[in-house]
């Protein structure tokens, strides 16, 4: 089984998303955000990013990929902005081992 990709121009600011993955090595955990802006090939997302779900995949409601979550922004005054990499990119970069 395989999770397939949404249409990018489906992506809307506010849009609900998951990120899923097993950070430090707790399996299949599930954090919840929404899309809250598009930078170039990135989301952003307030969707918790952790490291061990980055390289998951950020999926919308109907279980459809929208990005490769990828690295946290943190800084003194706040924490939990979320960047995962457009999968249109995530196919471009890799379409040699996608099939």
């Amino acid at each position: 089984p395989y999770l397939l990709p949404q249409d990018e121009r489906e992506l809307k600011l506010g849009r609900d998303v998951y990120a899923i993955g097993s950070p430090l090595k707790l399996n299949n955990t599930v954090t919840s955000g929404v899309i809250s802006n598009t930078r170039g090939d990135f989301i952003q997302t307030n969707a918790e990013i952790y490291p061990g779900n980055s390289g998951g995949p950020l999926v919308t409601e109907d279980g459809r990929v929208v990005g490769v979550n990828t690295m946290k922004k943190i800084t003194e005054k706040f924490e939990g902005l979320g960047f995962a990499l457009k999968f249109s990119r995530v196919q471009t970069e890799f379409s040699n081992y996608l099939n």
